[in-house]
């Protein structure tokens, strides 16, 4: 395509290069509106030529990818097929149609061969998806219902390996399909939750955190129906991520006694994740806001009260270490008072919370545990004497 922009650059030179000429051999210049009259002309012709060249040039390398394909070389497509995607826009139908399907099959094949499985098929469902819009645009239905059938294939397939992975606890590759599941078709949060669930399973906890702040700027809640089916072999029953993947197991025959259970809001869980996450990253702030905010959906959910009496001790362990790094003199004195009273402060703060807990559950045994050690680290004899005889 560069050879031609030359040409086409040299043949514009020439053109107004004829113009001058004409100009002087008639000793009179021509006047303004013939000039750009003229201009145009060769112009609107330079322009079909481009366009003809072009469309020709873009034949080629839609076959030449088509080749690469037939030779199973489908990054050689790929690649082919990207030196003429600018010009896709204002194609033929038909080498558009042509275009996005060798598209499609081309992601399809590197992910048959193992390579970046999940992105891939989530690339080759882009490319289909264009093709469906391209061709119900115009009218020309060449390839569209190949592609829905595609589309469903892939999307089933994939759904089908990541609860496969997931059963034999392969998190990370789980998680992956499904994040990519949920690239395929936005509205099916539910899958960007089962990918930042096992993300969270595997420990991959930066990929876990952006998958749950996605879900909660989405106001993701994933109340809805649960598809559940006990496993004939193991005679446990499994959860399944959609009707359609649990309904064609049953069909396959590995599974049996179907039922849909009504799913609770899965905010607490989002907001749970978070805080487990931020604690795992050292930020305790952004952990007790999530804690808080699970307190403030269920003021009942007993582990938000413990475990923030736990980040209000950890902060209470680096006072402990500054009180023990300080000598006798009479300033480390007053620096060991004002930390005292900071470290007085953090603890009677996870008091506070201990106590709520404990009126949730009074026979809470981790609860009364805490509290009682606390009450003694704070000379509240009457506090530990009172929950002592209540144990």
């Amino acid at each position: 395509m560069k050879i031609i922009f030359y040409f086409g650059q040299i043949l514009l030179n020439k053109i107004n290069h004829l113009i001058i000429r004409k100009t002087l051999t008639n000793l009179q210049p021509l006047p303004n509106q013939n000039l750009r009259n003229m201009k145009k002309k060769y112009l609107v012709r330079l322009l079909l030529f481009f366009i003809s060249v072009s469309a020709a040039a873009q034949k080629d390398q839609i076959k030449a990818a088509q080749n690469e394909l037939n030779n199973g070389n489908p990054q050689a497509a790929l690649s082919t097929l990207k030196a003429c995607e600018y010009l896709i826009t204002n194609a033929k139908d038909q080498d558009r149609s042509d275009f996005f399907n060798l598209k499609g099959k081309a992601f399809t094949g590197l992910a048959n061969k193992n390579i970046e499985t999940a992105k891939n098929l989530s690339l080759a469902v882009s490319a289909y998806e264009e093709l469906i819009a391209s061709e119900v645009d115009s009218g020309n239905l060449k390839y569209a219902v190949q592609a829905k059938t595609a589309i469903k294939e892939i999307k089933d397939n994939l759904e089908k390996s990541a609860n496969e992975d997931s059963n034999v606890n392969k998190y990370a590759d789980c998680a992956n399909k499904m994040y990519y599941l949920y690239q395929m078709d936005k509205k099916d949060t539910l899958k960007l939750y089962y990918a930042a669930s096992n993300f969270m399973n595997a420990k991959e906890y930066d990929s876990a955190l952006k998958n749950f702040e996605e879900l909660k700027s989405l106001n993701f809640t994933g109340k809805g129906i649960q598809y559940f089916a006990t496993n004939k072999k193991s005679k446990i029953e499994e959860l399944f991520a959609s009707a359609n993947h649990r309904d064609s197991n049953i069909k396959a025959g590995t599974h049996e006694i179907p039922r849909n259970v009504m799913a609770p809001s899965k905010k607490i869980d989002v907001y749970r994740s978070l805080a487990q996450i931020y604690t795992e990253k050292g930020n305790t702030d952004n952990a007790e806001n999530y804690y808080k905010k699970i307190i403030d959906l269920n003021p009942k959910y007993i582990d938000a009260y413990i475990n923030m009496a736990y980040l209000k001790l950890d902060k209470r362990k680096a006072l402990t270490d500054e009180i023990s790094n300080l000598g006798t003199s009479a300033k480390d004195m007053k620096i060991y008072e004002e930390l005292k009273a900071k470290k007085d402060l953090v603890i009677k703060s996870a008091v506070s919370y201990l106590e709520k807990g404990n009126t949730i559950e009074p026979k809470n045994i981790e609860i009364s545990k805490m509290l009682l050690n606390l009450y003694r680290a704070l000379d509240m004899t009457n506090e530990y004497n009172a929950l002592k005889a209540k144990i």
